[in-house]
């Protein structure tokens, strides 16, 4: 076989350890799914895994810098036509704030209010309080063991976004 053939085939195909991390991963994210589903209650009117509170949280990180509708739909994963929707929802209970760019009306920008603020804060101790209620099952060796994956985990992810930013970056850039 030819090295270049070879090469090529490396770079399309997984290696096996790759799909055997893939399943865990899969298996971690079902089972986290799970005990969150068991463990919470939804008193909240949008459930943690709904577009809803993720839109909250992620935009309660652009507090200070303004973030165009289409830029966020990117980051949230979700068509604009979803965000349009759902921040008209948000915007009708005063949770979200749109806003037109003075030079280029079809741009537009989002931004949590800080009614939108509050109520995030109320979802996020509940969602706190319930995760802490989960937690009481554990021994305090096991807490600190999800303590350090929870926080290699978003590290992680943290990564990733950036990848995909940069990679976002260079394809409209």
């Amino acid at each position: 076989m030819n090295p270049q053939n070879n090469m090529e085939m490396s770079e399309t195909m997984p290696e096996a350890s790759d799909i055997v991390v893939a399943k865990k991963f899969l298996d971690f994210m079902v089972d986290y799914y799970a005990l969150t589903r068991r463990h919470t209650i939804e008193t909240n009117e949008y459930r943690t895994n709904s577009h809803g509170f993720s839109m909250l949280y992620v935009l309660s990180n652009y507090q200070n810098q303004p973030i165009t509708m289409s830029h966020f739909a990117d980051e949230m994963g979700i068509t604009k036509q979803q965000l349009s929707k759902l921040v008209n929802d948000l915007e009708e209970k005063e949770y979200v704030a749109r806003a037109h760019n003075k030079e280029n009306r079809r741009q537009v920008y989002i931004s949590i209010t800080d009614k939108g603020l509050e109520h995030l804060e109320v979802m996020i101790g509940e969602l706190l309080h319930e995760v802490m209620r989960a937690l009481s099952g554990f021994t305090k060796a096991e807490k600190k063991k999800i303590e350090k994956s929870a926080v290699t985990m978003s590290e992680l992810f943290q990564k990733d976004a950036r990848l995909y930013q940069e990679k976002r970056d260079e394809k409209n850039g």
